[in-house]
């Protein structure tokens, strides 16, 4: 387990009074701005995270007009770009903890800089890009494309975990990870049909990333290799800001038609899981009267019972897989980019067959 930072720490490591470090990260008056400067920018190195609002931003600000932008070739930081959402789950805590791992063994420290929607849409960069320009950066989640777009012309290093829904591989101009979606949809769809289901819908925003279109695309395949028509009213895939990830949302999608299939493949397990939830409102039996299907394996499918077929994504080790690519893209800038998957497979199925 990595070691919590302290303002002990910091201190030490600038030979300042812990006081003197206090002041600096409670944005306390008293101290040279110069000196609070340095006091944050050590402390985001370190990895702290307790920095109390607007801080970040009012050091940006001290920065962009008294100190230049360090050699990125010096720089041991790497920024984690995400929304707000995405922490906190068992999904990307996985990740992150082999990721972090990864990278602190090769001596960087990565700091987490959350993205809001105001500076998504006015392609803003998080204060810690005004800091200190870090060696690399890894997005997790889904942008807007304007805002890959953005975070590719600062010419940093960097590592998309998934991206948006429309990508094309002819565009490539950053190193993409994802995994094996539309196999894996498609596969699952398959064996559900080879058991005598013939009415299914998807549920999820096939637009909000990549990773949704393709297992969406999947779906689609093994659909049309069956020769069943599409019935669309069974299909919930509007794009909307929280992708159905709120219970409320899909309730009200559910409410615009009352038809239900025999099975709902859904783009992943959080969804899967309010789905359920919502169909046992309803006074369905899952799976009895119809099945849901999830994506990802998450540690949240243990509280629900019977669980549920679902795709098993290693998640800890893409976070050591995402850390040797960034690793290896930092040292080699010019080599072309690549995209690559992480195999997954398909489980649960044979309990309910």
């Amino acid at each position: 387990m990595s070691k919590r930072i302290t303002q002990q720490h910091i201190a030490d490591a600038l030979q300042l009074s812990r006081n003197t470090v206090s002041k600096a990260l409670n944005n306390e008056e008293g101290l040279k701005e110069e000196t609070r400067v340095r006091i944050v920018k050590q402390a985001i190195q370190m990895g702290y995270t307790k920095f109390p609002p607007g801080l970040l931003e009012s050091i940006s600000k001290l920065s962009e007009h008294r100190e230049p932008t360090p050699d990125p070739n010096k720089s041991r930081l790497i920024a984690l770009l995400s929304h707000s959402d995405y922490m906190g789950n068992y999904y990307w805590s996985q990740f992150l903890s082999g990721l972090n791992s990864s990278l602190k063994e090769a001596g960087y420290t990565v700091a987490m800089a959350i993205v809001d929607l105001d500076e998504e849409n006015e392609l803003r960069l998080p204060p810690l890009f005004s800091m200190q320009r870090p060696a690399g950066m890894i997005t997790i989640g889904s942008f807007l494309q304007s805002y890959y777009e953005h975070l590719e012309q600062t010419g940093i290093p960097a590592l998309f975990v998934d991206t948006f829904a429309t990508f094309n591989m002819n565009e490539l101009k950053t190193d993409i990870l994802t995994m094996n979606n539309s196999d894996s949809v498609y596969q699952m769809t398959k064996s559900i049909l080879a058991n005598g289901y013939t009415s299914i819908g998807f549920v999820g925003d096939i637009g909000s990333c990549l990773s949704y279109w393709e297992r969406w695309m999947g779906f689609n395949r093994a659909m049309e290799e069956a020769k069943l028509p599409m019935n669309e009213v069974l299909n919930i895939t509007n794009t909307l800001p929280r992708h159905y990830y709120y219970k409320e949302q899909l309730r009200d999608a559910l409410r615009e038609n009352q038809e239900r299939p025999q099975v709902y493949i859904c783009a992943n397990d959080a969804v899967a899981i309010e789905l359920v939830h919502l169909l046992r409102e309803e006074g369905k039996r899952v799976p009895e009267d119809i099945l849901v299907t999830g994506f990802d394996n998450s540690g949240e499918l243990s509280l629900l019972q019977p669980s549920m077929p679902t795709v098993d994504v290693p998640k800890r080790e893409m976070g050591l897989r995402a850390a040797e690519l960034l690793k290896w893209r930092i040292d080699h800038p010019d080599r072309p980019k690549e995209f690559v998957r992480v195999a997954t497979r398909v489980i649960g199925l044979n309990n309910l067959m």
